[in-house]
């Protein structure tokens, strides 16, 4: 009996009113959850600060109107898919599609009729056509007849009567036309040119020929150099091709031996022995004055092909002419290019 009394009695004190001992005598909850780092004044100042723009969106959607069977409308929230974008047509594409106009190739012939000596060039860039039209015997003889004057100087290579054949007429009207063309003589007359004929670029370029000659008290020197333009790509190329045959070669417009090709002409004052360097790369080139102070001292260092990338290379050949009273360097179109049939008139001519 006591026993139940005693669990009837826990019972009513269990599920009796609660007192203010029990809360001040209970145990201390570990489910409690976590008060915030930062206080609610601090994130509402932090929230009001923002402006509207950047306040985030309480949700993502578009309200939508809706009416039910007895009429009643009502709005709802739903959430608007992001709209794919079209493929759009590349530019590569559409450059594809458009197609432009294609002239036959004797309105071109026409249009050369009417091409400068010195827009020659951009005409032939304009087109696969206008290239191949510059690039016909034809054009070449109507531009030489077009310009052609009676000149004291052009030699007799270069006239008329001797411009017969299509082998090598491209570099022959180009000489003409440095004889005939005022635009071109002038441009070699003027001191500009002369002032950028520096031996200077001629460095890395290969000495294919050296010779000299006495006129008129005083020697020349010559050095063909020759702009070396073939690479390994261009050698395996022309080893897979076929050789021309013989009248493909005499058809050869722009055939051209001195293609690529300067002559460095030295004047000095006596007579220089010089050291054989043919095959040889210019390396270095220096020109300063002279003990007297009258007269230039142009020393020119050649070497292997590798000691042009090396200047500091020992194993080369150093050429000292001193004096120097003058020195050109002259490009294969240059009047006074030194080719086998016109050496005679330039040394009577000076």
């Amino acid at each position: 009996m006591p026993n139940k009394k005693s669990v009837k009695h826990r019972s009513l004190k269990t599920f009796g009113d609660i007192t203010l001992n029990d809360f001040a005598n209970s145990a201390v909850s570990k489910n409690r959850p976590k008060k915030s780092s930062e206080s609610v004044t601090k994130v509402l100042k932090h929230f009001q600060e923002k402006s509207w723009d950047e306040k985030p969106d309480e949700f993502d959607g578009q309200f939508i109107e809706e009416e039910d069977e007895e009429g009643n409308i009502t709005y709802v929230l739903r959430k608007v898919e992001p709209r794919r974008r079209k493929k759009t047509v590349s530019n590569s594409e559409e450059v594809k599609e458009v197609s432009g106009k294609d002239y036959p190739i004797d309105i071109w012939f026409l249009l050369s009729e009417y091409i400068r000596p010195e827009d020659v060039g951009r005409f032939a860039g304009i087109c696969k056509t206008s290239f191949e039209v510059v690039c016909t015997a034809k054009f070449w003889f109507r531009l030489y007849k077009r310009y052609y004057t009676s000149v004291s100087t052009l030699p007799e290579q270069l006239q008329p009567e001797c411009l017969v054949r299509k082998y090598g007429l491209r570099p022959s009207v180009i000489r003409a036309l440095y004889h005939m063309y005022p635009l071109f003589v002038n441009q070699i007359k003027s001191p500009q040119l002369t002032a950028e004929q520096h031996p200077d670029i001629l460095k890395r370029r290969l000495c294919e020929c050296l010779w000299h000659q006495k006129h008129k008290g005083h020697w020349l020197f010559y050095f063909k150099m020759r702009e070396k333009r073939d690479n390994l790509l261009n050698h395996s190329y022309r080893i897979n091709t076929k050789k021309p045959d013989l009248l493909e070669i005499l058809d050869d417009v722009s055939a051209n031996v001195d293609e690529n090709c300067c002559i460095l002409q030295v004047t000095c004052k006596d007579f220089i022995a010089i050291p054989p360097v043919l095959g040889q790369v210019l390396i270095s080139v220096s020109v300063t004055l002279s003990n007297g102070m009258r007269y230039n001292r142009l020393q020119l260092d050649f070497g292997s092909g590798i000691s042009a990338y090396r200047p500091s290379d020992s194993n080369c050949t150093s050429i000292i002419l001193d004096p120097v009273v003058n020195y050109k360097v002259l490009d294969w179109w240059h009047p006074q290019y030194p080719y086998s049939q016109n050496i005679q008139n330039l040394l009577n001519s000076d």
